[in-house]
């Protein structure tokens, strides 16, 4: 991984620490993640998300998130702003909007809309995606459907279907299916893979561990292989490569 990439990493990750050390509050939530990607062709990409969910009252919250991506030569910031609506304590729906400014001048629009109902053993969803870039119209839509499952309470199974179609007709297809199993209340292991189709045939192998910290702060490191699979960037394309995840929750 090049020093500038590792450089990128410490920093998330410690800016992600001291957030999650440094809240105290009531009904907010805030998820710091940074993920590193190191393609085979020598390219090499990092992205920094937090988000932060604010509960206005009981039906609805506020989600915030800022996005920065870099790659050589290149650097994207998207903001996010949308309401969480509980319809029930199971059902809830979201309605979030992005604008992406990057390093050319060049606008990204982008809309995720998505309807889920949640149990203790059962949680299922239905969204959609969609991405406008201005300055050359194009354009592609990723409705998805999802489901995890609790056989026994311990274990937990997950399966996520996407389908992509985009403004000049190509379509691409990907299922990412994953299973985690809590070995103690504090300490889980997940193992996970892709397929998917896009110019070729594509998969990934997922591994990972999930911590609780406290019950309030969760920490989870993921490492994925790539192999020409499917990736949602500026445009669904194939790529193959590593990598690695890390992710702090933090309720208050």
């Amino acid at each position: 991984m090049p020093a500038r990439v590792r450089r990128i990493v410490l920093l998330a990750a410690a800016i992600a620490s001291i957030v999650a050390a440094s809240s105290a509050a009531e009904g907010l939530r805030n998820i710091a993640s940074v993920t590193a990607t190191t393609y085979f062709n020598g390219d090499w990409r990092v992205e920094s998300t937090d988000v932060f969910l604010a509960r206005v009252w009981r039906p609805l919250t506020i989600e915030a998130r800022i996005t920065r991506v870099d790659t050589i030569g290149y650097f994207q910031h998207t903001f996010y702003v949308g309401p969480i609506v509980n319809f029930t304590d199971t059902i809830y729906a979201s309605a979030i909007y992005g604008l992406g400014y990057d390093s050319a001048g060049e606008f990204q629009h982008e809309v995720d809309v998505e309807a889920d109902y949640e149990t203790d053993t059962t949680a299922t969803s239905l969204g959609v995606k969609a991405d406008y870039f201005p300055s050359t119209g194009y354009y592609y839509f990723v409705p998805s459907v999802s489901g995890k499952f609790h056989p026994v309470p311990a274990l937990g199974v997950f399966g996520k279907f996407f389908l992509s179609v985009d403004s000049i007709g190509v379509v691409t297809e990907s299922f990412w299916g994953q299973a985690d199993y809590r070995f103690a209340p504090w300490f889980a292991a997940l193992a996970g893979f892709t397929v998917s189709r896009a110019n070729a045939f594509g998969y990934s192998f997922i591994a990972g561990l999930d911590f609780s910290i406290t019950q309030d702060i969760g920490v989870q490191y993921t490492i994925q292989y790539l192999s020409d699979t499917v990736e949602y960037i500026t445009s669904p394309q194939p790529r193959s490569g590593l990598v690695n995840a890390l992710i702090v929750d933090l309720k208050f």
